[in-house]
């Protein structure tokens, strides 16, 4: 995704050329044309730079070229942050002190010498924009940035589409529910419930749901919760149980048979609930290796794992005769889901044509969760009675959606964002997966990188608090129940304007 942050470096470059900071110091360096040329090349090349990142897509030309343009931005954007930096230090240098260091600096060659070298980088780099420009054989069309607005609108709606995230489960927690609380008749204290399915289903949901069920919280102590995701490694999970039962990260310097005689004083003897989310595992030495760690529980005791692979399943599960598999939603409780999410207007949703129009496209969805609130998501802003049909016969049809792949569908929806909602999101994927974001930490990282653009209304945090919960609107976070200090289902804080929660980056 790095050739869609191109847009976002190359603003941000044409901004700083034409300040009246960088000015002063082009004209005191003696670069004050050549500044002016690049920034009158790097605009041009700007405005095609959306249309570029809609091409790459499907046109490997515009690929290869948005590549080599990429490194030649990059050089751009170091050089222009050197006289960015410059600038900064004239402002906050006293008068008398700046006076003196510059006349000292160029009281000399250092002068001539200096100007040379950076006037010389910048036209380089203006001749291999202009080149690279000029290569292409394929047409760009000029576009105008989105509005970077945020409406009040999707801010009061992000709460509520949470809680809808359990639509169509309520048969399956009563199962898992089941389960879990139980007497069983096997030989082993802690027992082991598995719930597969492909990605996008809810898993984790209704894991959730069980987990802060009133019954589950009577009923166990300590409830213990840890995502596991790709690296299925002895230390980090072991470390992550303690850290879920005592709130505290263990010592890394700590011996294994140190982690594993702290894990024990947490769970021997207890009738505790721990949840392995999203496991990926199907060594199953590794797996026993950890089960007889977890074995000291009272009687009663339950594990339930999440997982997309059937063999995960297979050598996990021991409680019942089967695994839980996970299916979509039923064509009711899928249709409630996808109202929610698509429609704006009670009166769309009493409209024969609209409502038919719907049901068309939420077959697309094979009723699973994520793809409905995906594709709902993306018609809440178009009109249904002139643009859904559109998206229908085009976008959608192109669609290949795969029983058991969910990322055509995702990648629809990316398509969908603005161009500075994508460059945030791209942001994101820096960061591995399953990653735990401070949403406050993540909004000045993007404010570093310039995604973020302040205008005399709103601040750049709250500009970026409003790009976050777009992106959650749209799906493109997990957990949206707003986790604090991990993801411990429990630890939830309410949200408001000011509040900057952690979330889950996660695919599942």
């Amino acid at each position: 995704m790095a050739e869609n942050i191109l847009f976002s470096i190359a603003e941000a470059i044409v901004g700083k050329l034409g300040s009246f900071a960088l000015e002063e110091i082009g004209l005191l360096w003696g670069v004050k044309n050549d500044l002016r040329k690049l920034k009158s090349t790097m605009s041009t090349i700007k405005d095609v730079l959306l249309d570029a990142e809609e091409k790459q897509t499907h046109n490997h030309q515009v690929r290869g070229w948005l590549t080599k343009l990429q490194v030649v931005v990059y050089n751009a954007d170091d050089l222009v942050d050197k006289f960015d930096f410059e600038a900064l230090r004239r402002r906050v240098m006293p008068g008398n002190k700046m006076r003196k260091q510059v006349c000292i600096f160029f009281s000399s060659s250092n002068q001539l010498a200096f100007a040379l070298k950076m006037g010389h980088r910048i036209k380089e780099i203006r001749e291999s924009l202009d080149e690279i420009r000029s290569q292409r054989d394929f047409l760009l069309e000029k576009r105008v940035e989105e509005t970077k607005s945020v409406s009040a609108k999707a801010r009061e709606t992000h709460s509520f589409v949470r809680k809808e995230e359990v639509i169509g489960r309520d048969n399956e927690r009563m199962k898992i529910l089941q389960l879990l609380l139980q007497d069983d008749e096997t030989k082993e204290n802690v027992s082991t419930i598995t719930v597969v399915g492909i990605g996008g289903l809810g898993k984790t949901t209704l894991a959730q749901l069980v987990f802060n069920d009133a019954m589950v919280q009577k009923h166990f102590e300590p409830r213990l919760w840890v995502c596991v995701s790709d690296v299925f490694e002895m230390r980090p999970i072991v470390g992550n149980i303690i850290k879920s039962a005592t709130n505290e990260s263990p010592d890394q310097n700590l011996a294994m048979d140190q982690l594993q005689n702290s894990l024990r004083k947490q769970i021997d003897g207890k009738r505790y609930f721990l949840v392995l989310d999203d496991v990926w595992n199907e060594d199953r030495k590794k797996w026993l290796e950890l089960k007889s760690l977890l074995m000291g529980g009272a009687r009663g005791s339950r594990i339930l794992v999440t997982t997309r692979s059937e063999n995960v399943a297979k050598l996990s599960h021991t409680l019942d005769d089967q695994p839980f598999k996970l299916n979509g939603l039923e064509n009711d409780k899928s249709w409630s889901l996808f109202s929610i999410m698509a429609f704006r207007q009670d009166q769309d949703r009493n409209n024969p044509k609209i409502v038919d129009l719907g049901k068309a496209i939420l077959e697309k969805c094979k009723g699973v969760p994520l793809a409905i609130k995906t594709i709902g998501s993306i018609l809440y802003f178009k009109n249904p009675e002139t643009e859904w049909s559109f998206f229908k016969d085009n976008e959608l049809a192109k669609v290949t959606q795969q029983e058991d792949d969910i990322i055509p569908t995702l990648k629809l929806s990316y398509n969908h964002l603005p161009s500075y909602l994508k460059h945030c999101f791209a942001y994101c994927s820096l960061f591995p997966k399953d990653h735990e974001f401070d949403v406050q930490m993540l909004i000045h990282f993007w404010m570093a990188q310039g995604f973020i653009k302040a205008d005399q209304n709103q601040s750049p945090e709250d500009i970026g608090y409003g790009y976050f919960l777009d992106l959650l609107w749209r799906s493109f976070f997990q957990d949206a129940l707003f986790l604090h200090l991990f993801p411990g289902p429990d630890k939830y804080i309410s949200s408001s304007r000011h509040t900057f929660p952690s979330v889950l980056f996660k695919s599942d």
